[in-house]
């Protein structure tokens, strides 16, 4: 059977990472997508993760993603197997998994990059919300000039790897900086607990995004022939640069309630994350995507990436927070 030229490099869909918050909306998209789109064949889509027991494992399978289920860690030859005869590779790294940690987010990376290339994966699409041009994090120990444990530092590791493993007509990079919409949910306890917003006293400004938007610009992508993104770089904001009181203010708005901050300092902030997800590793990368760790402000800005790829303009924040969900989620339980 042959292919013409415009599409080569479609076919099956591998997703690493399938049972986060991220992969699961990945997953969703690519599936659907040709549900929306009839001209677009559907393709099988596999979900990648650890374990085919648990309760997300058995939604990717409802959906119609086919579970495949292995310790990229231990039994990193199946990652070889479990890419054999797929065309694209969406290498979604999540530090928000409980598996993920600094120190092995390098090494899943590789081990999914250097599977790759060995099956002859087609197309890679690397996600990312770090690039070279951030700056970097506040290192851990004064005598440091780089932080080599941080978050920033692994992910650009990983881009360089990938760029030295693989000719750049089989790879595409998506950025998706700043802070995503779903992100503010790890606030909600502090919020319902003191009716404000914990603002630093630095107020930076922010890039933003939605999680359906890196979800949808995804699927694009994966459904394209991959000469169409082949070598291309995508950054995916929101259609608003906002400081954080901006942010603050939005979000108030949304949750129909007088807005109202707290000031503080990172470390204070920092234990209010870890309250609420307790986890440092979590804590650390969150801080290190919002751009709150770094020496300097980031560069912020607003690209049309996401229009480009999709048609569509990003989700604002302030329709996130018009799901009557996402304010409940803001309220104090109900006392018995």
């Amino acid at each position: 059977m042959t292919h013409s030229p415009k599409n080569i490099g479609k076919g099956p869909i591998f997703v690493t990472g399938a049972d986060g918050d991220k992969g699961m909306a990945i997953v969703q998209q690519l599936i659907h997508l040709p549900t929306q789109h009839r001209h677009l064949p559907a393709y099988p889509v596999s979900a990648g993760l650890a374990d085919s027991s648990t309760p997300r494992a058995k939604s990717l399978e409802t959906m119609g993603a086919q579970v495949v289920a292995f310790d990229i860690f231990n039994e990193p030859h199946k990652a070889v197997e479990a890419l054999r005869g797929v065309a694209k590779l969406c290498l979604l790294i999540d530090p928000l998994n409980d598996r993920m940690t600094r120190n092995n987010v390098l090494q899943f990376g590789k081990t999914f990059i250097d599977a790759a290339k060995e099956a002859n994966v087609d197309h890679v699409l690397f996600l990312t919300p770090f690039s070279p041009k951030d700056p970097f994090p506040i290192a851990s120990r004064p005598s440091d000039t780089t932080d080599t444990s941080s978050f920033h530092h692994h992910y650009l590791c990983i881009e360089s790897y990938l760029q030295q493993q693989l000719d750049s007509d089989r790879v595409t990079i998506l950025r998706y900086p700043g802070i995503l919409h779903q992100h503010l949910m790890v606030l909600r306890h502090y919020v319902a607990e003191h009716n404000a917003f914990p603002l630093l006293d630095l107020d930076t400004t922010v890039e933003s995004c939605n999680l359906a938007d890196i979800a949808r610009a995804t699927g694009y992508i994966a459904h394209s022939p991959t000469v169409r993104h082949a070598g291309d770089v995508y950054k995916i904001t929101g259609p608003q640069l906002l400081t954080l009181h901006e942010v603050s203010q939005r979000m108030f708005s949304g949750l129909q309630r007088d807005h109202a901050v707290n000031k503080m300092d990172l470390s204070t902030l920092r234990q209010i994350l870890y309250d609420s997800v307790r986890n440092d590793d979590h804590v650390g990368f969150l801080l290190e995507m919002w751009g709150l760790q770094q020496k300097k402000n980031r560069h912020s800005e607003i690209t049309r990436d996401l229009e480009l790829l999709t048609g569509k303009s990003g989700i604002l924040l302030n329709e996130f927070f018009d799901d009557d969900q996402v304010r409940a989620s803001f309220k104090k339980p109900a006392l018995a």
